[in-house]
Formats: structure tokens, C-alpha cells, sequence
């Protein structure tokens, strides 16, 4: 570069190339305005109409998953041998599988519903049967609270 000579570097983009979102610290270009200053009348109409829709829409509870206390968890195997863990998703990486299905086993073992559909040898076919013995990834799961899981540790 000669002196005195003008350097202009390139204008770095606002958004990642990429995948198009804005980088971090980014101010939008709406910011402290009112919708006046940049939207049309009908344009404020129909954005009107999309903000009253998602307040009517809006989930009115929260999803069972969100935001929900720990519980133990007890892994039960097939030999009897048990181990007790604080949270659902310290068991799902001990066995290496995900937290809902432990969950689910979970739930599944506790709700103690009649399976038709389940038949062991030594029932008749056709019998109803209670199932507390759902497995996950070879584990029966229970809460530690449920106390079905001292019946299925042998003494």
C-alpha cells in the first residue's frame, strides 16, 4: 500500500452467511419505533390480527415436561441388582438412552394399567394382567417414590 492512500476494508456482514440469522448484539432496525413510522395501515391491521390470534391460541397451561422438579429413579435389571439415581437424566446416561423414554418407563411401571395384549407363560391367554415390569434398553425404571420397586428386589 502506498501512503497516503486510502484503505476502505471490505463491509462485514450483519448476519451469518450461513444460516441468515443476525449475529449477536445485532439492533433491529424497528427498535423504539412506533409501528406508524415503518408499517402501513394495513400492514398494522394484519399484524394486529396475527398478535390477537397467538393470545387466543396460546397454550393456557404448561406442557407436562416443562419445568418439573427432579425425582429419583431406580433402575431395576433382570438379576435384581438395583441402583437408585437423583434425576431421570442420570439414569437415561448411564443406560444410554434418552430421558423421556426413562420417563415413560417410569410412568408406565407406576400407572399399574391391565394390559390385554400382555401374556407371560404361566397365565391363561386372555387374562388381564397388571404390568409393572415395562423395560427400557433391558432396565426396569420406577420412581423411587413408587414402592412396587421393593418387590422386585429380591431380600
Amino acid at each position: 500500500m502506498e501512503a497516503f492512500e486510502l484503505h476502505l476494508p471490505p463491509q462485514r456482514p450483519k448476519y451469518n452467511i450461513h444460516n441468515g440469522q443476525f449475529l449477536k448484539g445485532h439492533e433491529p432496525h424497528n427498535k423504539g419505533k412506533k409501528w406508524d413510522d415503518y408499517m402501513s395501515k394495513s400492514g398494522q391491521r394484519r399484524a394486529a390480527k396475527g398478535w390477537k390470534n397467538l393470545e387466543k391460541y396460546r397454550p393456557k397451561e404448561r406442557p407436562d415436561t416443562a419445568g418439573r422438579c427432579r425425582k429419583k429413579v431406580v433402575g431395576v435389571t433382570d438379576d435384581g441388582k438395583f441402583r437408585i439415581f437423583p434425576r431421570l437424566q442420570d439414569a437415561a446416561e448411564w443406560c444410554g438412552g434418552s430421558r423421556e423414554n426413562v420417563g415413560r418407563c417410569c410412568r408406565h411401571n407406576q400407572s399399574r394399567k391391565e394390559c390385554k395384549h400382555d401374556w407371560r407363560p404361566g397365565q391363561r391367554k386372555g387374562a388381564n394382567v397388571v404390568n409393572t415390569d415395562h423395560k427400557y434398553m433391558g432396565i426396569r425404571f420406577y420412581y423411587y417414590s413408587d414402592p412396587i420397586w421393593w418387590y422386585k428386589v429380591p431380600d
